[in-house]
């Protein structure tokens, strides 16, 4: 028979039994009874189990003696074990399952249930025993009966904790989707301080992305919450949450700037709201976010960050349009002038500072008046950290204006003074480009190769591809000419000397048409009309990367770039999905496949 127990039953029950939880005394008898218990051979065990039960009256021995007969199948010997044991003992709950279990073998499942249900409708106003006896039920997967003893639980202590995470879960294994979220949502209404622990749950019940019906459920029965219980801020919190799930920013934005006026925040929470919208380009929900909290004026200490961030919303949002002009970008520099001398240049407008320098030094060609502002930025008490990040950026303006040797000073302050910091890595890796471009190259690569272990994935991964380069294209045999013009070409894109690097790369290709590096040759052209948004060039340059030389170290770059290019210039997602899916399948290594999923996803959940 054994229908329901059955061996893997078995087994738990060995191994549970051969706990030494118990801690009882043991004599040659339990040591005989136990090595033949652990071998399966229960009519040998039975005699000696009896023996130390007998001398001992402990619930192990009773346990490990109740098993050995059952095994057997000796059920008649079982229930009058059993039911001698209740009358000694009638609060052990698991010794009513044991009797239980001899009923359904021997098909008296009537006598079985009139168990269960006394146990149910004996149980007392205590919280362990209403835990111990839905466990015991949970453990059988007799999933009715737990959620029938955790609600008689919840009915008799009345007050207090009732059962919410039990029965959620509960509700989940029978498929009661509306039950479930309920519980999980009541579980607030007994502290508030479980929100995390709420979210957490009905994040891994519920996929945002595809499960239509209980994404639905879940904003009905928040709504409901918040109509219910107005001055109970937690379920505004809820809905908040529950947008960020959805990203659906304009929703959340909302939820959060009335919370924010109703707990008079200043901004605080619209501001974490915005950040994450920003972070998933959903800018024009970040801008009314960061709008909202700019009203409060300068004395609000959110202010300059908001400010700050919505320019670079702006600007980023401009900037990855499928084309912009040098005008529009005047204007957004202009935006920020403007902003500067409303706030003045001080410590606070530091951010908004850095940014228009970028403008000036890498979009406008203008390294002059970057110049002048990195330096204004430099002349402010900064902390260590934020000097260094003002000396690269100064160095990096250096490099456009042609000075690299001025640039590579700047770069080994910050590397010797931040020698273990990611920051100092990235410096280093810097001043090893200084040298390449130079034609330093055995010099440059042995600075690369010691930032192959980098903290810093990016920065590991850039180090190893300018290595390879380096080391793949210069032979013993062979001359550095192809090598020093790909490095030249390299600078002249750094520096946004589109049309002079394409004439470098070409002449390279026609004096060198049979070299190694001819697909670094490719790569870096379709990143030099990346930067003059001819997508159509750039796209066919980066697709022979990817189709010929798959094999090679720039493959999962080229796809994702061709990725990027098709979501956000072209506006075509679902071509898109092709190359972030690709780089899933054919890249597995590679350091874009994070990004990737999350994106294919994304992209698969909103087209499906």
């Amino acid at each position: 028979m054994w229908s329901k127990y059955g061996w893997p039953f078995l087994v738990f029950l060995l191994l549970l039994a051969g706990s030494d939880a118990y801690a009882q005394p043991q004599d040659n008898d339990t040591k005989l009874g136990g090595h033949y218990y652990g071998k399966g051979e229960f009519e040998k065990a039975e005699i000696y189990y009896e023996k130390s039960y007998n001398k001992y009256d402990a619930q192990l021995y009773f346990d490990r003696y109740y098993y050995c007969l059952f095994y057997q199948q000796k059920f008649d010997d079982c229930e009058k074990l059993v039911e001698k044991r209740l009358k000694k003992d009638p609060y052990t709950v698991e010794n009513y399952f044991k009797l239980a279990a001899v009923y359904e073998e021997t098909e008296r499942l009537d006598e079985a249930t009139q168990i269960y249900q006394k146990l149910i409708d004996d149980l007392q106003p205590i919280q362990s025993r209403v835990d111990a006896l839905g466990d015991a039920f949970q453990s059988r997967a007799m999933y009715d009966y737990a959620l029938e003893t955790y609600l008689k639980g919840r009915k008799i202590l009345r007050k207090g904790y009732g059962f919410q995470l039990e029965l959620a879960a509960l509700y989940s294994v029978l498929n009661r989707p509306a039950d479930m979220i309920a519980e999980y949502l009541n579980l607030l209404d007994y502290s508030p301080t479980y929100i995390r622990t709420v979210q957490t749950y009905l994040s891994r019940a519920i996929d945002f992305e595809s499960d239509i019906e209980r994404v639905e459920l879940l904003r009905q029965e928040i709504l409901l919450k918040v109509q219910k219980n107005p001055d109970q801020t937690v379920y505004n919190e809820m809905f908040i949450w529950y947008y960020l799930q959805k990203k659906e920013f304009a929703g959340a934005v909302m939820q959060a700037k009335a919370l924010d006026k109703k707990n008079n925040e200043s901004g605080r929470r619209v501001m974490e709201i915005a950040s994450v919208s920003y972070a998933n380009r959903a800018y024009s929900d970040a801008v009314k976010a960061y709008d909202y909290v700019i009203g409060f004026g300068q004395s609000n200490p959110y202010y300059h960050t908001a400010v700050e961030n919505k320019l670079g919303v702006q600007f980023e949002q401009l900037t990855l349009k499928k084309s912009f002009t040098k005008d529009q970008i005047v204007a957004v520099a202009l935006d920020f002038e403007s902003a500067l001398s409303a706030m003045g240049r001080s410590k606070k407008s530091i951010g908004t500072m850095r940014q228009l320098v970028k403008i000036y030094a890498f979009y406008l060609d203008d390294s002059d008046k970057a110049m002048v502002l990195v330096n204004e930025i430099i002349a402010l008490p900064l902390s260590k950290h934020e000097l260094a990040e003002m000396k690269i950026l100064k160095g990096d303006i250096y490099v456009v204006k042609g000075d690299i040797w001025e640039a590579s000073l700047l770069y080994m302050q910050v590397e010797k003074e931040f020698s273990e910091d990611v920051i100092g890595h990235e410096a280093k890796f810097k001043n090893a480009q200084v040298f390449y471009y130079d034609g330093e190259f055995e010099y440059a690569k042995a600075q690369l190769d010691v930032l192959k272990a980098s903290t810093s994935k990016l920065i590991a991964n850039n180090a190893m591809q300018l290595s390879l380069l380096i080391q793949d294209n210069l032979g013993i045999d062979t001359t550095q000419a192809p090598v020093q013009m790909y490095a030249n070409a390299d600078l002249l894109l750094a520096q946004h000397k589109y049309s002079e690097a394409i004439v470098m790369l070409d002449s390279l290709e026609k004096r060198f048409p049979f070299h190694s590096m001819v697909d670094e040759v490719l790569f870096k052209k379709a990143e030099i009309y990346e930067g003059l948004q001819k997508w159509d060039l750039a796209i066919e340059f980066y697709t022979v990367v990817l189709e010929s030389y798959s094999h090679d170290i720039l493959g999962d770059d080229a796809a994702f770039r061709l990725a990027e290019i098709y979501e956000y210039r072209l506006e075509n997602p679902q071509k898109a999905a092709e190359y972030y899916r690709k780089i899933l399948f054919d890249f597995g290594g590679s350091l874009y496949t994070a990004e990737s999923r999350e994106k294919f996803r994304s992209i698969t959940a909103n087209y499906n």
